[in-house]
């Protein structure tokens, strides 16, 4: 059971809320070296944080599945790594039964707090060492943060950190959404960041429902106390449309790059509908 979405769009809330279930079992945190213990995270080669199903080796086929059985037994699995948003195909073909949990954000508050995620030093990791120099207005950092989706080579100078930030949010929804359409929706369930917060326990009471389990008593009273559990990758406190006070002018300047996707993911706002 996979949680795919951009980085800071909560799936690190949702995973931590399916994570107390009995019906399911994790590694808690830190699943990424199970996904790039075959592959190249940068250096020679490295083209971006896509794998592929023609990248699987029977070796790691093997390997990954047989780590996978002994940690979860009878249990269905559960993982979240945002990387993972550019390889649910990848992941389908490892595992054609799996479940698909994509968490979708109004991508001005994705975007915004991808700023903020940016702009803090050592909350995030290393990042990414890239074959080049930046030079992003707005970061004085030598690494690439977060996700590296195909394409980062026009972004990697002459750009402010904000229209960095979209351009992962919106790649990021672009390969979810094609993936998707390409696997098929049987084993998708959508959840909406926004409708967790405004009704946790209906909407987790459905979404245990569409992938076949029951909500426990001890899930449910998690997600209904959501806004006394701050979970361990905010920068600043949760509050609604944060981003109108911590990044307006920013958001204001990357709305025609985010605004089609923002309508794709049924964010109607009235700037959504502005042209561009």
């Amino acid at each position: 059971m996979f949680i795919l979405g951009s980085p800071r769009s909560g799936t690190t809330m949702l995973f931590q809320l399916l994570d107390r279930s009995a019906q399911l079992s994790s590694l808690g945190k830190g699943s990424q070296f199970i996904w790039e213990l075959f592959h190249h995270t940068e250096g020679v080669g490295f083209a971006s944080h896509v794998v592929g199903p023609e990248d699987i080796t029977e070796r790691e086929r093997r390997v990954i599945n047989w780590a996978i059985h002994r940690l979860s037994g009878e249990r269905r699995y559960l993982d979240k790594f945002p990387r993972n948003c550019l390889r649910a195909e990848y992941l389908h073909a490892m595992f054609p039964s799996a479940w698909f949990i994509p968490i979708v954000r109004d991508g001005r508050a994705a975007v915004s707090s991808l700023i903020t995620g940016w702009q803090t030093a050592a909350k995030f990791g290393r990042g990414t060492n890239l074959p080049c120099r930046l030079s992003i207005d707005g970061y004085e950092g030598a690494n690439w943060k977060f996700l590296v989706p195909p394409g980062w080579e026009s972004f990697v100078s002459g750009r402010t950190l904000a229209e960095v930030c979209a351009f992962q949010w919106r790649a990021a929804n672009e390969a979810i959404l094609r993936s998707k359409e390409r696997i098929g929706s049987t084993r998708w369930v959508e959840v909406k960041y926004e409708d967790v917060l405004a009704s946790p326990e209906e909407t987790v009471t459905r979404l245990f429902h569409d992938i076949g389990l029951s909500p426990e008593p001890d899930v449910l009273a998690w997600s209904g106390s959501l806004d006394r559990h701050v979970t361990r990758t905010a920068v600043t406190a949760p509050r609604k449309d944060k981003w109108r006070q911590e990044h307006p002018k920013e958001i204001e300047a990357i709305m025609p790059m985010i605004s089609p996707m923002l309508e794709r993911l049924g964010y109607t706002t009235e700037q959504a509908r502005q042209p561009g």
